[in-house]
C-alpha cells in the first residue's frame, strides 16, 4: 500500500482541505482504501487567500471532512490522475 499527502479546493466552502490518501493498486487501477485530512485552510471568498488554517484533531471531525471529500467525487478524480500519471 502506497501513501500519498494531495488538498481537495472546496470553493463552495472556501477552504483547502489537506489530506494523505492510502492507495493499493491493482494492475493499471488505482483505489483509494483509506483518507485522514490533516488541516482545513480557510480561504477569503473574493481574494481566495488564504486567512487561517487549523488542524483536523478529532474522529468526528476527520470522519466529517473524509466524508465531504468522498461525495465531492474529488477522490474518484485523484484516481484517475495517479493511473493515468498525472499525479504521483
Amino acid at each position: 500500500m502506497q501513501t500519498i499527502e494531495s488538498h481537495w479546493d472546496d470553493a463552495v466552502n472556501n477552504r483547502r482541505v489537506a489530506f494523505s490518501a492510502h492507495l493499493k493498486r491493482s494492475g493499471d487501477a488505482v483505489e483509494i482504501q483509506a483518507i485522514t485530512p490533516k488541516q482545513v485552510t480557510f480561504l477569503c471568498p473574493k481574494s481566495r487567500s488564504e486567512l487561517r488554517t487549523i488542524g483536523v484533531w478529532t474522529e468526528k471531525g476527520r470522519e466529517m471532512l473524509a466524508h465531504q471529500l468522498r461525495t465531492s467525487g474529488h477522490l474518484t478524480e485523484l484516481e484517475r490522475k495517479i493511473e493515468t500519471g498525472l499525479a504521483v
